[in-house]
């Protein structure tokens, strides 16, 4: 949609001779010069980067560690403790993903009619609670009806986080702040096996309990902490109600400069049946879809991974601590990818090459037997997997840019389908594959190869749409919306 040029002062709307409508392109936000607009966004960003981001990466880092810390406790004898036969244990991990993928979609709908600020909140403390009641089971039924529910309560958080990112910022400044974010994927599964070697290690027997007990019930217990925080961090959607760390300018500009980049449409929120039909009918959509699923398989090593480690020969203790460095690593260069993104207005080749990374990784792993070859080579599939992941969290915006409904539901489907590698790729990591692991090694080289291709075409595609909308623009003034590839 457009503004009126009523809802503006006269002296700072555009006199246009045909058009009653000022598109905000074409008008000046309440008479600031160029200079003071460049500054008030700079202090904008600042803002949001404070509240939004850094509170979705301190979010994140409890999401991840109640959806994967049962790996950390298979190494602390969960699996013997429950009796778990090693396709169990795969069971267990892969079930909670049916809840999961199952809650994006209508989840994502929800949270364009609520306020973020609360939704998101009571699903922290739901899923925090039920990651506690882990440390109750003690069998194999237990387990799954635990990691079951878990899913679904874990289903708001990251399509919505992504959601609520594409909603405050510019597509081009979507890469940098997913990848802070996806920091705390980096925190939690780096740091998280420390803190699990702590547990294991400390608080095995203590009061009657096992160590990989007191990890879900610390854990869960940091989550539920967690979910206060995020009711006073937490913003709702720009132009939704009031933000306090807002002055009432800075949250009419917030809505203003996002048009910019959309042909002055305002980013609302539109049918939920015209964006079901608009997600579902958009090829483009379809393709991001394809990429995710490659690049999601492919990093599905992370659930297995200190298992992986341990093949390296060392004790468990040992192989929780020596996990670190890699996920560092692996953040490290994703965030340097995702600023090169940033500044480049490049997609396809910010996906391809991480993702060439990830099978020169993969090869060094499954082709040797010596540890420091096979050590170099989980930095470089840390490292290529997690650096392709933001830049493709990125392009969905501005790919699918308008309306919010829509773009709501292409990334919880994007998330729904990508994140069904989890479910199958449990099952490429069995203990009798250790210690080369080569068919897993394989096959998520394979989709990885896929996600270079589908990149390769997307951006191919869009830039071919780009032409054609810069020979329209040149036949009638009008502009179109450039697509980043």
């Amino acid at each position: 949609m457009t503004i009126d040029a009523e809802t503006l002062k006269d002296d700072q709307a555009v006199h246009l001779e045909v058009s009653p409508k000022v598109t905000l392109q074409e008008a000046y936000f309440e008479g600031l010069t160029t200079e003071e607009q460049t500054v008030l966004e700079k202090k904008l960003v600042r803002k949001i980067d404070l509240h939004l981001v850094a509170s979705l990466c301190l979010l994140f880092i409890f999401n991840i560690l109640d959806r994967s810390n049962i790996a950390n406790a298979r190494l602390g004898g969960m699996q013997t403790d429950l009796g778990l036969s090693d396709t169990q244990y795969q069971t267990a991990v892969a079930i909670m993903f049916i809840g999961y993928l199952l809650g994006q979609v209508p989840s994502n709908i929800i949270l364009t009619r609520l306020k973020p600020s609360r939704y998101i909140p009571v699903a922290i403390f739901i899923w925090g609670g039920i990651s506690m009641c882990a440390a109750a089971t003690h069998n194999f039924a237990g387990i799954i009806v635990v990691r079951v529910l878990l899913g679904f309560a874990e289903s708001p958080f990251f399509a919505g986080a992504l959601l609520l990112i594409s909603s405050w910022y510019k597509p081009q400044e979507i890469a940098p702040r997913v990848a802070v974010m996806y920091c705390g994927n980096t925190i939690a599964n780096g740091f998280g096996g420390m803190l699990a070697a702590g547990i294991l290690n400390g608080l095995d027997g203590a009061g009657g309990l096992a160590g990989w007990r007191w990890l879900f019930i610390i854990e869960g217990a940091g989550t539920i902490l967690s979910g206060f925080l995020a009711i006073w961090l937490l913003p709702d959607f720009p132009g939704s109600g009031k933000h306090g760390w807002l002055s009432d300018q800075e949250q009419r500009f917030a809505v203003w400069r996002l048009a910019q980049g959309a042909n002055s449409e305002i980013d609302e929120n539109g049918s939920i049946k015209e964006g079901l039909i608009d997600a579902f009918t958009d090829p483009k959509a379809w393709v991001m879809i394809g990429i995710q699923i490659c690049q999601l398989t492919s990093q599905t090593w992370t659930y297995f991974f200190p298992s992986i480690v341990k093949t390296l020969g060392f004790n468990n203790i040992v192989t929780l601590l020596i996990t670190a460095p890699v996920y560092v690593f692996g953040f490290i260069s994703s965030l340097g990818n995702s600023f090169i993104a940033t500044y480049t207005d490049k997609r396809a080749i910010l996906i391809v090459w991480p993702l060439m990374v990830d099978i020169i990784g993969n090869v060094m792993v499954i082709c040797t037997h010596s540890t420091a070859p096979r050590y170099v080579g989980m930095f470089l599939m840390c490292a290529g997997s997690y650096s392709a992941f933001n830049v493709v969290q990125a392009w969905i915006a501005s790919t699918v840019p308008r309306t919010r409904t829509k773009r709501a539901i292409v990334y919880a489907l994007v998330n729904l389908f990508g994140n069904s590698a989890n479910i199958y790729g449990s099952y490429f990591f069995p203990s009798s594959d250790a210690p080369q692991y080569r068919m897993g090694g394989i096959i998520l080289s394979s989709f990885a190869a896929g996600g270079i291709v589908l990149a390769l075409a997307l951006g191919f595609w869009l830039r071919q749409l780009n032409i054609l909308a810069a020979r329209e623009e040149e036949q009638d003034g009008q502009p179109r919306y450039k697509y980043l590839w």
